[in-house]
């Protein structure tokens, strides 16, 4: 394999240095991808919903802060405004603060997405320098050397296509795994949430205030 990846030329050179990165940022990718999906850092609203039902808010706002999760750091934004914001405000925060968490989440797949295409055409590339190194070479050889220089730079050639279609046969398989993995956190949190906004009441309308110049009508009895 030393042979293979140091007498392939500057290109081939580049080309094996270049599948070495991808297959490098493709593992990375997917180690972080284990770690942020992880059920733990989004968590749910069984814990918070006690509190809730109870009315202890600052209980509540307590154990959102003790305990951060995707769930409960949204749930903490939304008690910390419940007292001036109607249910639709409240929703609009904990959906905006959601879709914010997804697309990180997203941005690391994507790359990991990218990583899986790119890798097959760095190979195919390699393909073909490393075929055009063979006919160049068959054509300056002579006699029975022909035949081992064109096995040789095929074998080249053909050893990139097989890396880069390792390297983008788990990082597609991974980005897939992944994205559907992220639906499911999704609707786990999107439901918890559901139910923290039922529990919390709308805010009491302000009282009016008559002055003493205001006239007040009074129905006939």
């Amino acid at each position: 394999m030393y042979d293979v990846v140091f007498n392939s030329g500057f290109i081939g050179l580049l080309i094996w240095v270049l599948l070495f990165a991808t297959s490098t940022a493709a593992a990375a990718l997917v180690i972080r991808c284990v770690w942020i999906l992880r059920r733990k850092r989004f968590g749910t609203a069984v814990e918070l919903m006690p509190l809730l039902k109870a009315g202890d808010w600052d209980g509540a706002y307590a154990h959102s802060q003790a305990h951060p999760s995707v769930t409960t750091r949204i749930a903490g934004a939304i008690l910390q405004i419940a007292h001036g914001k109607t249910k639709a405000e409240r929703q609009e925060l904990a959906v905006a603060m959601l879709d914010k968490e997804v697309r990180a989440v997203l941005r690391q797949i994507n790359t990991l997405s990218l990583c899986g295409n790119i890798a097959p055409m760095l190979g195919l590339l390699g393909t073909v320098t490393g075929m055009v190194d063979a006919f160049m070479g068959l054509g300056a050889a002579m006699g029975p050397e022909k035949a081992s220089i064109l096995a040789i730079s095929i074998s080249q050639a053909l050893y990139t296509t097989a890396a880069g279609l390792l390297i983008a046969v788990p990082a597609i398989t991974f980005s897939v795994v992944f994205r559907n993995l992220l639906e499911q956190r999704t609707e786990t949190v999107t439901e918890s949430l559901e139910q923290i906004l039922e529990v919390i009441p709308e805010p009491e309308p302000p009282h009016p205030v008559y002055r003493s110049t205001d006239t007040v009508k009074i129905l006939p009895g």
